[in-house]
This record gives structure tokens, C-alpha cells and sequence, in this order.
């Protein structure tokens, strides 16, 4: 049992909702008044009082247990919590002995509230669930004891006690099938993460050995052709190739590390505007001039990121768009804006991105856009749609990686016209203007992007513009003309606020 979770739980029921911790503490406060002014009995203050101070106690010392606690820090929580049950059920009991019906049926709703609260804290240790049980036993017990003086037939006291035993006994039934309700939720919960974790160990396994094995063969039977062919140029070429393979190799390993978020980030703040030119210097003969691109970047929006690993992610997303329009052409656009998040953004595998500030970083294309019964699998390792050698199915897994370490979150979707593929990162404090980046980094040929195929440096003519300027229509076939904008307002639909 992780003892600091359950802490943290524990804490979490009692002071985690701040609009039922403030409904139960007036509420309290008013009946007690209410209840003083009806009856004159010091005692209801001497209740609020005795709750309030337990509150206070039960509070301190959960808010006080160190990063790892023990068994003794959940016993000594689970005994201050049925302190704080036995105090507060006390005063309900004392009602539902008093003849005054007013009084007998607000002490039934208390009694009955808190009967109520303790099968929905669905509490998981053995302990405290036996312990809330013997409390409300013994309420029980003192309540049966109260009322039996007031009632002189001997078969409405059967009757009495048989009510009363019957709510104790479907009580302890209920709160005990809670608990094993519980605990099995878990214990589910755990076999299928654990299942999960090994399907996707064996499929990240499988396309390793897979691609290492594509790899060695090319390094191996380059280096047997060296071994063969007596031509001094010949053999020149079988070792430039042998290198290229293991340059692809070294690749290979650093999207995996940034798929695992465990690769070393340098991190710097940069200017969005400025990254964005430098993969636009990179990507310049990638696309094919069949393709139209637009660039839309405002200035001053900085981002704390690793420049190397941003430029690589954002060249994956490229290219893949590219891909998509690879036959038929189209319009490929990279807009920059920001986001702004009151709520969390929850993914599919559980990933929450919290409010904040974002820059998002968004490549659309318009191409066929991605099958919905695929979009949810798109991020796994070595899922690709590419044929055979032509992708490994580790850039969208890449580029993921990349968006959570750099404590933000990637987006995947279709538009109306193609496909949509964003990076959310957090919006620097630095908000100066002239801000100045680090010195651009050169991406080794390690590092290109792991779906680029290697006769895509061989495409055809600069596609993407450079920012901030204007190309003319000739560049684009059908007189399609590439109009990047930096500066002025965002583009619509990316300087909104989402809930």
C-alpha cells in the first residue's frame, strides 16, 4: 500500500471540494445557533466547538506527513478521523432521544447524512473501514439505550431494536461491499496498465529490432562489397553509405530517447518567429513547388525549449504533411498563436496539460486528413501508415515525446480540409520584444527526422517562403500564391480562450 497516496487521499475527501467544506462548516455553525436558541443546551457549542478544533488537528497533521509515510501516519489519520465521525455523530443521537419531533428529525437527517458520506469516502483500508463501523454500532447502541426509557411496551422495543440492528447490519454489508468494490477497480485498473504496458513493450521491441536489423544489413553487406570490389571509388561509396546507415542508427536512438522524455534538452528561450525561420531554412527543399505553403507567425512569442529538438519535431510534422499531398498537391500551412486554458486539457492515455498560457504551434495540410479509426494509435512507436521503408513510425511518437518534456502536450485532429497537427508549449515569462536567442543550432544528419525518406533531399524547388516576406504566384502552380504573415493579428481560431 502506498501510504502517502492514501494520505493524500484522505486529504483530498475531507478539505479537496472547497464548496462542500464551506456548505458543511455554516451549516454546522447554523445549527448549532439553531439549536441553542431552540433549547437553550450549552452542548451544541460544546459540539461545534469539539468538531471544529478536530478539524483543525486532522488538518495539520495530514498537511504535515513527510514525502513518504508509514503505516503509522495512515493509523494515526484513520484515529483522528473517527474521532472527528464520533464527535460529530454525537449531537444527532442526543436529538433522536428528544420527544420533540423537530429535534428527532433533524437528529435522523444528521445521522443519516453521515451514514451516507461514509459510503461515499469508499475507504480502502481494512482498519478504518471496521473502525467506522464499530462507530456507527456504537451510536447506534447509545441511541437504542436513549430512547428505550421513553417507551414502555415491550414489543415496540423489539420492534425498535430489530429497526435499529437492521441499519447497523445493511450498513457494515454496504461500507464492505465499497470497499471490495474498490479494491478490485484497482486491482483491475493495475492488470490493465500492466497489460498495456507490456503490449506496447513488445510492439516498441519488435519495430526496434526490426528497423536495427534493416540498419545492420546495410552497414554489413556495404562493408562485404568493400571487402569484394577493388575500385577505389566504388569502395569509397560502399563506406559512405556504410556511415549513412549508422548515422540513421544514431537517429533512431535519439527519437527514442525522446519518445521516453528521458533525451538531454538544453534549454533556452527563444523567439517562436525566429524557430520557425530556421525550420523553414531547413525544410526549403523538402517541398515540392505542387505544394502552396503559408507561414503565419506574430512576433514576440516566446518559448522556452530545446531549440535542436524543437526544429526536429516541427520538420517531422512537415513532412508529414507534405506526404500527404505528395500525389495530388494542396496547401500546407504552419500558424503560430496563442492559446489560453482555464481548465485542464485531458488526453486520451490520461496526459493532463493544466491552465495556463500557451503557444500553439499548428501544421495543417490538405490532404485526406487521418481515418478516425487510426487517430487515437497515430503516437505509438512504429505505427505507420507509410509503405515499407519509407517511414518508421517514430515521428508523431517523437514529436509527442518532445511536446510532454518540454511540459506541453500535442494535438491531432482533422479540419475541414485535411489534417491538423499542434504543439502546445507553455508562453515564456520573457515577453520582450527584442529578444534574443541562443545561436541557431545545425541539425546533424543523425537527427532528421525519422519519416523523412532519405530521396526526399533530392525534391524538386524551395517551397516554403521565408517569413515575413511575400512570394510571388509564379512559385506557386495555378497561381496559388504563398502569402506568409509575421506580425499583425493571429489568424482566426487560434486567439481564442477554450474551457
Amino acid at each position: 500500500m502506498d501510504h502517502r497516496k492514501e494520505i493524500d487521499r484522505l486529504y483530498k475527501l475531507e478539505y479537496g471540494r472547497p464548496g462542500e467544506l464551506v456548505f458543511r462548516f455554516v451549516g454546522l455553525g447554523l445549527g448549532a445557533l439553531i439549536i441553542y436558541q431552540y433549547t437553550g443546551w450549552i452542548a451544541s457549542w460544546v459540539w461545534l466547538v469539539n468538531f471544529v478544533a478536530g478539524h483543525l488537528v486532522y488538518l495539520l497533521f495530514l498537511r504535515s506527513r513527510p514525502a513518504r509515510c508509514t503505516g503509522r501516519d495512515t493509523g494515526i489519520a484513520t484515529g483522528l478521523f473517527l474521532w472527528l465521525l464520533a464527535s460529530f455523530l454525537w449531537m444527532p443521537v442526543e436529538l433522536m432521544a428528544s420527544p420533540d419531533p423537530a429535534m428527532m428529525l433533524s437528529g435522523a437527517a444528521l445521522f443519516g447524512s453521515g451514514l451516507v458520506y461514509m459510503i461515499f469516502r469508499a475507504d480502502r483500508m481494512a482498519v478504518q473501514v471496521w473502525g467506522e463501523i464499530a462507530v456507527i454500532w456504537a451510536m447506534c447502541v447509545l441511541a437504542l439505550v436513549q430512547v428505550m426509557g421513553a417507551i414502555p411496551d415491550p414489543l415496540a422495543r423489539l420492534g425498535v431494536s430489530v429497526a435499529v440492528l437492521a441499519l447497523g447490519v445493511y450498513f457494515a454489508i454496504t461500507l464492505l461491499a465499497a470497499r471490495k468494490a474498490r479494491l478490485e477497480a484497482e486491482l483491475a485498473a493495475l492488470r490493465s496498465v500492466q497489460a498495456q504496458k507490456m503490449e506496447a513493450v513488445g510492439q516498441l521491441t519488435g519495430g526496434i529490432a526490426h528497423d536495427f536489423n534493416n540498419i545492420l544489413t546495410a552497414v554489413i553487406g556495404n562493408l562485404e562489397l568493400y571487402e569484394a570490389v577493388p575500385d577505389p571509388v566504388e569502395r569509397d561509396r560502399f563506406v559512405a553509405q556504410s556511415r549513412a546507415a549508422a548515422l540513421r542508427a544514431a537517429g533512431l536512438v535519439q527519437h527514442l530517447l525522446a519518445y521516453s522524455r528521458k533525451s538531454t534538452m538544453t534549454i533556452a528561450v527563444h523567439d517562436t518567429a525566429d524557430l520557425i525561420e530556421e525550420v523553414r531554412a531547413l525544410t526549403c527543399r523538402l517541398i515540392p513547388t505542387s505544394i502552396a505553403v503559408e507561414i503565419d507567425v506574430p512576433p514576440a512569442l516566446p518559448v522556452a525549449v530545446d531549440q535542436s529538438q524543437f526544429m526536429t519535431a516541427l520538420v517531422n510534422l512537415v513532412v508529414n504533411a507534405r506526404d500527404a499531398m505528395q500525389k495530388t498537391g494542396g496547401q500546407l500551412a504552419i500558424r503560430v498563436g496563442i492559446e489560453l486554458r482555464d481548465q485542464p486539457l485531458v488526453q486520451s492515455d490520461g496526459y493532463q496539460l493544466p491552465p495556463g498560457s500557451y503557444v500553439r504551434i499548428a501544421v495543417e495540410d490538405s490532404g485526406p486528413g487521418i481515418p478516425p479509426e487510426i487517430l487515437r494509435r497515430v503516437t505509438e512507436p512504429f505505427f505507420t501508415t507509410k509503405p515499407v521503408g519509407q517511414g518508421s513510425g517514430l515521428g508523431l511518437s517523437m514529436v509527442e515525446g518532445f511536446a510532454r518534456q518540454s511540459h506541453g502536450a500535442l494535438q491531432i485532429g482533422n479540419t475541414r480540409s485535411g489534417a491538423r497537427v499542434a504543439i502546445l508549449l507553455p508562453l515564456a515569462k520573457c515577453r520582450d520584444a527584442a529578444l534574443q536567442p541562443s545561436k541557431p543550432e545545425v541539425l546533424p544528419q543523425a537527427q532528421t527526422p525519422a519519416d523523412t525518406p532519405a530521396q526526399g533531399s533530392q525534391a524538386a524547388a524551395p517551397a516554403l517562403p521565408p517569413a515575413g516576406a511575400r512570394v510571388p504566384s509564379p512559385a506557386c502552380p495555378g497561381g496559388v500564391s504563398a502569402t506568409p504573415r509575421l506580425g499583425g493579428a493571429p489568424p482566426r481560431g487560434y486567439g481564442f480562450k477554450t474551457g
